[in-house]
């Protein structure tokens, strides 16, 4: 059964996809850390200390 997203869904949805293609996908510091420590450090990184990944956190909790 499909569940239809609310308006405010959908427009947490749409931001969290900005932000991933202007800042997430061809970041430097995820690209270095992923190289140097890991996959697993560089998610970290971006959850836990980065401005956009704390945003991008914060907007996903609003989806639950």
């Amino acid at each position: 059964m499909s569940r239809i997203l609310t308006f405010s869904e959908q427009n947490a949805l749409a931001k969290i996809d900005d932000l991933m293609n202007t800042y997430c996908n061809q970041c430097p510091i995820k690209t270095r850390l992923r190289k140097l420590e890991g996959k697993t450090k560089a998610h970290h990184f971006c959850i836990n200390e980065c401005s956009i990944g704390k945003e991008i956190k914060q907007l996903g909790n609003e989806l639950q």
